[in-house]
């Protein structure tokens, strides 16, 4: 591709400083899901989605506006696309000593490892949005797209937001139907009339599966996180096994996919390398702040405007493109800074952070149990949106300090070196300074 079609300025930047930027926004993106998923650790689901779960006021209303516009699903987006560009940094690294057959069995292992990860992860250490599974089931189906041009790998992604939006919008003009239909009955209810047995089903339909949660139910949700071990067990294992249905398996797989093939793509353009140029960074976030920001402050105006409804017939297919735009806008923003400030310790910390993206992944989740849950404080419900995130804040440094001292020391992450020891079937070198061959290690 040549430089007329805006793909390329030069020569590739050295591999070192290629990884190096990966790794920076690979930290960037893991501390930034923490923005989002500190809510669902620590307060009703509910909380997501309705400020007023939140805990009220100011302060925490704009916390929550902030979040909802600049962080919720982009940052998931944002993780999904370096997972992608690792598909393709992992398979072009690992083809020139091992061979194209080699490459296809490690590639396999890694990824069926982390399969397993991600099962640990929500089954044993009670994180029921845990996104690995979902990862690891996506990135079974992707090796072969390895070897596509970017525009392929753009068009398999737009196949995908299509599938997505052909599955999700019926069902969710279906939803708003629902609730309508069953307010109305409600007030009719109300008025002294008396519902038919059909029109008592769609009542009830929409109090147990749509309707925001009663003052009964949220108590019910913070004693099951609250309760002792047999009870927070069995509630998780629900949930986490409600959120991995065959049919939320595939549709989140096929969400995650289409990241992902964009984040190949982006690889191979040189976008998230950092190999552009400043300009390039700048107008990039330019382009995907300015399309995706007043489109997100809109969405959540009308919510707010209609007090958060859940009958309010605003589509997730509105936005789901604009979740897309606004993580090429992060991505933008971040390169802009890293080109402006790429040997400074909090990009130096940013990299450590995203070398250590499994561990500080999998941390998080270890943090808010001992904190929430009843295996250790039982805080959950107790604390509003600015508390939470005072304690996010303390964890994000806590995190990023504990990987630059971490990768000071040893080679990998504790949980990146068992992944990789899995993955090659032999025991990694772990601490610097010693080689391979000094403690009899076949790489």
């Amino acid at each position: 591709m040549s430089e007329q079609d805006g793909s390329l300025t030069g020569p590739p930047a050295p591999a070192s400083a290629r990884v190096e930027a990966l790794d920076a926004l690979r930290g960037f993106a893991v501390l930034g899901i923490f923005v989002i998923n500190i809510i669902g650790f620590s307060m009703p689901e509910i909380a997501m989605s309705d400020p007023a779960y939140a805990g009220g006021g100011p302060v925490n209303d704009g916390l929550w506006t902030v979040a909802q516009v600049y962080f919720y699903g982009a940052m998931r987006g944002l993780f999904s696309v370096m997972f992608g560009a690792g598909i393709v940094l992992f398979t072009q690294r690992a083809i020139y000593p091992d061979g194209p057959i080699r490459v296809a069995d490690l590639f396999y292992r890694r990824t069926i490892w982390l399969v397993l990860f991600g099962l640990i992860h929500g089954f044993v250490l009670l994180m029921p949005g845990d996104i690995l599974l979902i990862y690891g089931l996506a990135g079974l189906f992707l090796f072969p797209f390895r070897i596509l041009t970017p525009g392929k790998l753009l068009c398999g992604a737009v196949v995908a937001m299509a599938f997505l939006l052909a599955t999700v919008i019926p069902q969710e003009y279906a939803e708003y139907r629902l609730g309508g239909d069953a307010m109305a009955l409600e007030a009719a209810l109300e008025d002294g009339e008396t519902l038919t047995e059909d029109e008592q089903a769609i009542v009830d339909d929409w109090s147990d599966n749509i309707a925001p949660p009663t003052d009964e139910e949220i108590a019910a949700m913070i004693g099951a996180r609250t309760g002792d071990l047999a009870t927070l067990y069995e509630t998780n294992a629900e949930a986490v096994a409600d959120a991995n249905g065959s049919y939320s398996l595939v549709w989140w797989g096929i969400d995650a996919a289409m990241m992902m093939l964009i984040g190949m793509a982006l690889y191979k353009w040189r976008i998230i390398t950092a190999e552009r140029s400043l300009k390039f960074y700048f107008l990039m976030m330019a382009i995907g702040y300015g399309a995706a920001l007043p489109a997100r402050c809109w969405m959540l105006w009308t919510r707010w405007d209609a007090d958060f409804s859940p009958i309010l017939w605003l589509p997730w297919a509105v936005d789901q493109p604009v979740r897309v735009i606004l993580t090429m806008g992060h991505i933008g923003l971040f390169f802009v800074l890293w080109k402006l400030a790429a040997s400074s310790l909090p990009m130096r910390a940013f990299g450590c952070a995203g070398r250590m993206a499994l561990s500080n992944y999998i941390g998080q989740t270890l943090i808010c149990g001992i904190l929430f849950t009843g295996v250790g404080f039982g805080l959950y419900g107790q604390f509003d949106l600015a508390q939470v995130y005072s304690i996010m804040f303390a964890v994000w440094i806590a995190q990023l300090s504990f990987s630059l001292w971490w990768l000071s020391r040893f080679r990998f992450g504790p949980l990146e070196w068992v992944w990789r020891s899995l993955t090659y079937w032999r025991r990694q070198p772990f601490r610097k300074g010693i080689t391979p061959a000094d403690k009899g290690i076949a790489v």
